[in-house]
């Protein structure tokens, strides 16, 4: 994809983390987009001297997110591509009782089931009204646990976001692939294809991985034919995925 072709180009990311949400949106600002980056308390002076658009946006939150897209649109346009790089882990006191989770923070949990559908939609809406060539596509930022058995109990919440999280990207990218658009869960894996190092401590792993994320996802955005919607990379080399 040249240059040319994206240099008005949207994107919009839920979810302006250190690690993930920051390397993707500086990667998609280099390749030409214009990118608005959304959290819920935007340092907007620090995103703005990095060329970022700062959105304040609370990805548990129907109606928050609606309201971003709607400043993304009014001062961006129409966003192709969008990023929902959002996740809670409420962790249940009782590390073995699943159920000790406490009802209000599973109710959190199951608002930001609700959040990535209502992002899902907001994105259709958006690619559908861009009637340009460039590539429409919506990329979830996922993990193993919808595919593993066998996990502690303290992974409940987190598992259901994911598996919802999953099932809609599985279910949307079959929709609507016939329009062109595209949807996917992007998962980081280790070099063995399982749960990556998750010891902040470790020279490569999860928390260092913000710049494997940013090539992965621009190579789901870049690609000519729509990869698979379940995509797996490691650090390591991006384009990897083991089916």
């Amino acid at each position: 994809m040249s240059a040319s072709n994206i240099l008005n180009r949207v994107a919009f990311i839920i979810g302006g983390g250190s690690n993930v949400g920051i390397h993707v949106a500086q990667k998609l600002r280099q390749e030409g987009y214009h990118v608005a980056l959304g959290s819920r308390n935007p340092d907007a002076a620090a995103l703005k001297e990095k060329d970022l658009f700062p959105v304040s946006v609370d990805g548990t939150s129907s109606a928050s997110i609606k309201r971003a897209f709607d400043l993304v649109r009014t001062n961006l346009g129409e966003p192709s591509v969008v990023v929902y790089n959002v996740g809670l882990h409420y962790q249940p006191p009782l590390a073995n009782d699943p159920l000790s989770v406490s009802s209000d923070d599973f109710a959190k949990s199951c608002n930001l089931e609700h959040g990535v559908f209502v992002a899902a939609q907001e994105a259709l809406a958006s690619f559908r009204s861009n009637k340009d060539s460039t590539p429409k596509v919506f990329i979830s930022t996922g993990n193993l646990l919808p595919f593993l058995k066998d996990m502690p109990p303290f992974f409940l919440a987190l598992a259901s976001q994911k598996v919802t999280m999953a099932t809609m990207m599985d279910y949307a990218s079959r929709a609507y692939a016939a329009e062109g658009i595209r949807f996917h869960y992007a998962t980081l894996v280790g070099p063995d294809g399982a749960i990556p190092n998750l010891d902040p401590r470790a020279e490569v792993g999860f928390f260092n991985s913000g710049p494997a994320h940013a090539e992965a996802y621009w190579n789901l955005i870049s690609a000519d034919t729509a990869k698979r919607w379940d995509y797996r990379y490691v650090v390591s080399s991006p384009s990897f995925f083991l089916s």
